[in-house]
């Protein structure tokens, strides 16, 4: 099974001076009642003060989900693709300025081990 969907919104956050890193594809701005939602969401968050493992959590539209770990992860400039240990993928297309990208690219970097992240044009 794929999710896929093209977020609007993406943030990368820290927290702890770098110890919790989060990326989030958004269909919906931050502003919203949880409990209201109809439209996907990822989350991916590493927590590097305990075990460094990365998890992912989502909404497919109908249901919250998560605790998967990741086997691999493609990055493009306007696409990422997620590979998960669920049976289920994740496909989000995206548009970002120059800037972000490479904040989000750099975020991944750190949170992701290098021989599970490819990078494509």
């Amino acid at each position: 099974m794929t999710l896929a969907f093209e977020a609007k919104y993406i943030s990368c956050a820290d927290a702890m001076d770098g110890e919790i890193l989060q990326v989030t594809f958004d269909t919906i701005s931050e502003v919203h009642d949880e409990e209201e939602r109809r439209t996907p969401y990822v989350l991916i968050s590493c927590n590097f003060e305990f075990d460094d493992s990365v998890t992912v959590e989502w909404h497919d539209g109908h249901d919250y989900d998560g605790g998967a770990k990741i086997f691999a992860v493609t990055l493009g400039r306007t696409r990422i693709f997620i590979k998960l240990d669920q049976k289920l993928d994740i496909d989000v297309t995206f548009c970002l300025p120059d800037k972000k990208f490479a904040q989000l690219t750099s975020f991944l970097r750190r949170m992701v081990d290098a021989d599970r992240i490819c990078l494509t044009d």
